[in-house]
């Protein structure tokens, strides 16, 4: 999103992590039938998964080196839009959708608050928020740390107390207390929040993926998901 320090890059088309998130938001409400906006949708790989689903989606970014590789996806249909824009100021009328995603993205943006209240404006009365952001108590900063190479491998680094982390973290981490408080300021309310192991997709060598992800799936049935590597995030308008 415009002017922020790091927008990271997005996940790859294929990663189990795509269908992992959408896995988790589809339980919170379904957009089969929808018409669904994506923001922050980068190279639109979660796009491209949700339009299988619903009626429409838009998706849009602030990087239009990654929306052309999302335009270039032979995957793209009519009934998916792809357009440059910043959170904050989305090129679309009130109540035009159903449901809107923000995945691993509002970490990013310059202004959470501004977004989320833009979100709002798009989306109709009784309409939903799907929402997934980096959630502090997993043991590993996945954004890393400014000026430290290989900062994702450090354990607890993620736990460091917030001044500390929002001065040196290359993006914005959150608890569901903080995520909830965020939502409710902004105007939000139903608001759900759980957690999600990681996928794993970076794991190597690739032959442990399958053992690590098997060891995740059971963790996700249990309290020991609160450590989980994104929360998983659902609110009405």
């Amino acid at each position: 999103m415009k002017n922020t320090i790091y927008r990271g890059r997005p996940i790859r088309y294929g990663y189990t992590g795509i269908e992992k998130r959408l896995a988790a938001l589809r339980t919170m409400r379904s957009w089969h039938g929808a018409r669904a906006l994506d923001v922050g949708c980068g190279n639109g790989a979660y796009t491209l998964a949700i339009g299988s689903e619903a009626a429409l989606v838009w998706g849009v970014d602030i990087d239009q080196h990654w929306l052309n590789e999302f335009i270039r996806h032979p995957q793209i249909k009519p009934t998916i839009g792809v357009g440059q824009a910043d959170g904050a100021w989305l090129p679309f009328q009130n109540a035009a959708f159903d449901v809107v995603f923000c995945i691993e993205t509002i970490e990013h943006v310059t202004d959470e608050r501004a977004v989320l209240r833009e979100i709002r404006r798009v989306l109709r009365k009784d309409g939903t928020l799907l929402l997934t952001a980096p959630n502090k108590w997993f043991p590993f900063e996945t954004h890393g740390l400014r000026g430290i190479p290989h900062s994702y491998f450090i354990p607890f680094a993620s736990w460091l107390p917030d001044p500390l982390h929002h001065r040196y973290a290359n993006a914005r981490i959150y608890t569901a207390r903080n995520i909830r408080q965020l939502l409710e300021e902004t105007g939000w309310r139903d608001i759900r929040v759980d957690w999600m192991s990681p996928p794993f997709d970076m794991l190597r060598p690739r032959e442990l993926q399958p053992l690590f992800r098997a060891v995740a799936n059971l963790l996700d049935r249990t309290p020991c998901r609160r450590f989980g590597v994104s929360l998983i995030v659902a609110a009405t308008k």
